[in-house]
């Protein structure tokens, strides 16, 4: 139902007025005057406001320039009721915002009319502003995918005039983008609301520097923000591109606030380094004004603009935060500290543009005392803008992963094709599929070594637990840089798919070694590298859980490395909470190498995987399993209760070292994979 707002202070035309309404199916509240008018549009937040002019206090000009002073009613219908059928109040309304005029007296069929025309108005404004948010986000889409696949996009999306915008006025002024380096990187980490909640907060710390030094027509563009400083009357007695520089500073320091957050929000997960690039350049900007002159949208674009964006991107390459142009430097007086200069070259009539390392400012008391009251009344304009852009980016990214990750899965790697791209990574081949995971060979583009890429699809009931358990598997081993476990380079995810580029191994993993028979020598140097890996893991709060000889892989210097961590758990409560997908009582791992406390669902901790490197270890000395059954159950009865096997005698001298990694009781066992290594040192010292 369309809620109407009437203000009005003669009582018999706001009864009838509102009588006519109520008929029609209109949801109609009334006020008699302005102030009272402006209070009730604030708790009913109505979508037509119809209201005289002549009223006692506030009158109808005031009522609507209050209305459009606030961004919570930009898009509501204003319609002005009056005897003063003259030129110079139509021409006042309509300045003050107002949509239509309706002359005293009028007909019941002459108000329904205008009513009606105005709601099809407003219809009309809507559908134009979902178009165009729809348009962004497919730009966006487009931009990040172009990305994603490790290609640079040709043109900033975003920066170009909107389709039937019209110029609202040309300005000289100094243009700050400013963006998230490798925001794609990071943005893969998160699902959808958290990249939202971090482009959020993100803004929010950015923005108020930026009006603080009173940058005007912010436009947020993704994970990028654009700001225009320019000469105002009665503004700010410093240069615009002064202001600018100063902003860009604070932006800076703001950021680097920022990540004190980041890192408690979203600890533990993995997430790439946080940095922020910033372009300044300083001359002619177009204004373009889209909709009508109560709603409209601003939107900067030209030469200037573009080069401001093309330092900003430059930023990552010199591996400066602020780049600045020799137009702003000279226009932004004395104090500006700069580090090192260099050239560039900008698409567009400026050819090539000398910049500088902007890396301080000497400030004046006259830079203190300026742009203070950019501020006012914006705080909920720029919150508002903030939360629509953060949802857009966030639903943008994630779908141009998607889509990415979706076309791998019917790839046909044929020769003379184009290579198939995905994040720095050039896919070769398909080397594995099975259930719901793609495995992929792959090269690293900038050293063109080998890696494996798996791609998950999850779909069904089962999907959510498989995909966070495919996610568990980075962010658990993305903390440990160790040469007996697994590297894994990279990972991203969406609701349904997710990817992670890990290590190849070309000897595949120890089943293969161990089928072909293992001397005692190399058995206890395989021991020796997994128990180094367990060590390591375990002391960043990682089990393993499923420690077996698949998940065991072959380096061609023979060396070993601990991989697949789908299945692990992390000892760290944090991670628990979020990342663990088992419950208590539940059997995870491989029923050949569960130790006793996993086959009746105990609790388990490091001597867990310590019980599996013995069965392992028993496994490559003899070539068999210690305990085999014919039932599942049964065979988890055995590790529950039945002795561990005798060694054949040449390795009698390790049969105490295994009875004491396969104790039944965890506490019985070595309580660290380094109490192992000395066991192991000690029993080759003696028969040494």
């Amino acid at each position: 139902m369309t809620a109407v707002l009437l203000v009005e202070d003669d009582d018999a035309i706001r009864n009838n007025v509102a009588r006519i309404l109520r008929l029609e199916g209109y949801d109609v509240s009334v006020a008699t005057n302005g102030i009272e008018g402006l209070e009730r549009a604030r708790a009913v937040r109505p979508d037509v406001v119809i209201s005289d002019i002549n009223m006692p206090g506030m009158d109808g000009f005031a009522l609507v320039e209050a209305l459009r002073a606030e961004a919570t009613f930009a898009t509501t219908v204003v319609m002005l009721l009056t005897a003063l059928d003259d030129r110079a109040s139509m021409r006042r309304g309509m300045g003050a915002g107002a949509d239509d005029y309706l002359a005293k007296p009028f007909t019941r069929v002459e108000l329904l009319d205008a009513l009606d025309a105005l709601l099809r108005k407003r219809g009309r404004i809507e559908l134009s502003i979902e178009s165009a948010v729809q348009s962004r986000e497919e730009q966006l889409r487009r931009a990040f995918a172009e990305s994603i696949a490790g290609h640079r996009p040709a043109q900033r999306s975003g920066l170009e005039a909107p389709a039937g915008a019209i110029t609202d006025q040309v300005l000289p002024a100094t243009v700050l983008f400013s963006d998230i380096r490798n925001f794609t990187s990071l943005a893969e980490k998160l699902d959808s609301s958290e990249v939202a909640e971090l482009l959020i907060r993100y803004f929010e710390h950015t923005s108020e520097p930026v009006l603080r030094h009173g940058g005007m027509h912010l436009k947020f563009i993704g994970d990028g923000l654009m700001a225009v400083f320019a000469e105002t009357p009665g503004g700010p007695p410093t240069t615009p591109a002064r202001r600018a520089v100063s902003a860009a500073l604070a932006v800076a320091l703001a950021t680097h606030e920022f990540r004190r957050w980041l890192d408690e929000r979203f600890a533990g997960r993995g997430l790439p380094p946080f940095a922020i690039g910033i372009g300044l350049h300083a001359g002619e900007v177009t204004i373009c004004r889209l909709g009508s002159t109560a709603v409209k949208e601003t939107t900067p674009i030209g030469d200037t603009v573009n080069t401001a964006a093309r330092l900003q991107a430059a930023s990552k390459e010199l591996g400066w935060t602020v780049v600045a142009s020799s137009a702003v430097l000279m226009q932004a007086g004395e104090g500006v500290q700069t580090g090192a200069m260099t050239s560039l070259e900008v698409r567009g009539r400026h050819g090539w543009v000398d910049v500088a390392e902007i890396v301080g400012l000497q400030t004046s008391v006259a830079d203190h005392d300026h742009g203070m009251a950019a501020l006012a009344g914006r705080a909920e304009e720029i919150h508002e803008a903030v939360q629509i852009n953060s949802a857009i980016t966030a639903r943008a990214v994630k779908g141009a992963l998607r889509t990415r990750l979706s076309t791998l899965k019917n790839h046909q790697f044929r020769p003379g094709d184009a290579p198939l791209r995905l994040k720095g990574f050039r896919l070769t081949r398909k080397i594995a599929a099975g259930g719901m995971t793609e495995v992929y060979l792959a090269v690293q583009e900038d050293d063109g070594m080998p890696v494996v890429l798996k791609v998950l699809e999850a779909e069904g009931r089962s999907a959510s637990a498989n995909l966070s358990r495919f996610i568990q598997e980075y962010t658990l081993v993305s903390r440990i840089t160790d040469p007996h476990v697994v590297r894994i380079y990279d990972q991203g995810f969406t609701d349904d798919h997710a990817y992670i580029a890990m290590e190849y191994f070309e000897r595949g993993d120890l089943r293969s070694e161990l089928k072909a028979g293992m001397d005692r020598a190399r058995v206890l140097q395989v021991v020796r590298q997994i128990a180094r890996g367990l060590d390591v893991i375990h002391s960043h709060g990682v089990i393993h859980r499923d420690l077996k000889p698949e998940n065991v892989m072959l380096r061609p210097d023979g060396s070993v490395a601990i991989a697949d961590f789908g299945v692990a758990k992390s000892m760290l409560q944090e991670d628990n909470l979020a990342l663990t997908q088992t419950r208590h009582g539940e059997v995870v791992g491989t029923p050949y190498y569960l130790s006793p406390e996993q086959a009746s669902g105990g609790e388990i901790g490091p001597s867990s995987d310590l019980y599996s490197l013995g069965v392992m270890m028993y496994e490559m000395l003899t070539g068999q399993r210690p305990f085999s059954a014919e039932t599942l159950e049964l065979l988890l009865a055995r590790h529950l209760t039945a002795p561990v096997p005798a060694l054949p005698p040449q390795h009698a001298g390790l049969q105490a070292v295994l009875e004491k990694m396969m104790a039944k009781q965890p506490e019985q066992r070595y309580p660290t994979a380094k109490a192992l290594l000395e066991a192991l040192d000690a029993v080759e010292s003696v028969q040494g």
